[in-house]
């Protein structure tokens, strides 16, 4: 399971390097230009740099640099859709960036939380944007990476719910209204931050969880 599991990171962080060094406009009528590579740029100037805000920078960059490999037809990882690639990625790439060196062990707890995540509400609600708008494919995947991150971090297994769930709170009604299939969601990236932040309030959330999973049908 471990070396499939390094594939998919292996494949993610592949993604993230090309969208970071990848200059131009994405395909399709609209001319999007490419943002990943000069948000890059501007940060490898200013390496010394250490703030909260520059580390959401280099999260936003991340996201963003898997988002246009997948408009433009790259490989990437479903995760849990193509529209919401980016995110786990850009939680993953950021904790080894910033938290400590990702191991196999590690990466093994991180996707089998967010993949338990993903299956509660893909059995009871659904991760598709056709079906529940964005807060199926943003939503989910933000409670994914919520969860990972919060396992990693030695969250108990409340905590680890309660980030997945604040998570998901916040993209409840989320629609999606994509001009042309360009979708770019990676601010989404910083929410999921915040709320692996807020699971510690202490509180009794099983009837809260199921409130978030019924309105996400």
């Amino acid at each position: 399971m471990q070396n499939y599991l390094a594939q998919i990171w292996d494949v993610m962080q592949q993604a993230v390097y090309r969208g970071l060094h990848t200059e131009g406009v994405l395909p399709g009528p609209y001319q999007v230009p490419r943002r990943a590579c000069a948000l890059h740029k501007t940060l490898q100037a200013n390496r010394s740099a250490s703030d909260f805000l520059t580390a959401l920078n280099w999260v936003n960059a991340f996201a963003i640099a898997v988002s246009e490999e997948n408009a433009s037809g790259g490989q990437i990882v479903t995760a849990p859709t193509n529209g919401a690639c980016g995110i786990i990625p850009a939680a993953l790439c950021w904790y080894d960036k910033f938290v400590t060196p990702l191991e196999p062990g590690a990466l093994t707890r991180f996707f089998l939380t967010a993949a338990a995540i993903a299956m509660l509400f893909k059995q009871n609600a659904s991760i598709l944007g056709s079906e529940v708008g964005c807060q199926g494919e943003i939503g989910v995947a933000c409670s994914m990476a919520a969860a990972g991150l919060a396992e990693l971090m030695g969250a108990s297994v409340e905590q680890t719910l309660s980030a997945a769930e604040i998570a998901m709170e916040h993209h409840l009604g989320l629609t999606c209204d994509p001009l042309g299939g360009q979708v770019q969601n990676s601010l989404h990236r910083e929410k999921r931050h915040l709320c692996r932040e807020s699971d510690k309030r202490g509180d009794d959330g099983d009837e809260s969880r199921k409130r978030t999973l019924y309105f996400a049908r």
